[in-house]
């Protein structure tokens, strides 16, 4: 159960960061996103409408901040991942609780109630990557090898050979490379 916890954080997380950073998507130049754009993609990341315009800067921050540890991670930089999301934990105030709403069950939580949503999710994640790290699976996040592409990527796949955030990005690099070969001969 803790694991399929922690893996919807991660692809939320991942969401997170495609919706909030990059500056190129799919080939395309991504458009930074301000005021009400910013606010809608937030939420929409979150699944969550309550996101005002400083709670959506926070949140780009904190998703900029995963970014880079994810970016470490698929330069094969394990040390550098592990000190930044250290920061991150440390900066979440993340600590394991049990809490319980009403006639609930108890659940596993890691921040406490006064938390605010980016805290929230600040905590949640900085856990989630930090137990991905520790179970030695950071190959399972990535970045896109497509050129002019950088969207973050969850390979959840057996073989665990995913390179491209999409279909879209794949099939652009395949075309690219029948070209190159056709042209070549």
């Amino acid at each position: 159960m803790a694991d399929e916890h922690h893996a919807v954080r991660l692809e939320t997380g991942v969401t997170l960061v495609n919706a909030l950073t990059g500056e190129h998507v799919h080939g395309r130049p991504k458009p930074a996103l301000r005021g009400q754009e910013l606010v809608r993609a937030a939420a929409e990341a979150l699944g969550n409408g309550q996101v005002d315009l400083l709670t959506a800067e926070r949140l780009r921050n904190l998703a900029s901040r995963l970014r880079e540890i994810i970016e470490s991670l698929s330069r094969r930089d394990p040390d550098l991942a592990a000190g930044l999301l250290n920061r991150m934990l440390v900066d979440s105030k993340a600590r394991p609780s049990l809490h319980r709403d009403g006639e609930q069950s108890w659940h596993l939580r890691f921040h406490g109630p006064e938390a605010d949503l980016v805290q929230r999710w600040a905590a949640g994640l900085a856990v989630a990557v930090a137990a991905a790290l520790g179970d030695d699976i950071p190959h399972r996040v990535g970045l896109c090898a497509a050129p002019r592409c950088d969207q973050v990527y969850l390979d959840a796949s057996q073989a665990q050979i995913k390179r491209f955030c999409g279909l879209a990005c794949q099939n652009r690099v395949k075309a690219a490379a029948y070209r190159a070969r056709r042209s070549g001969s």
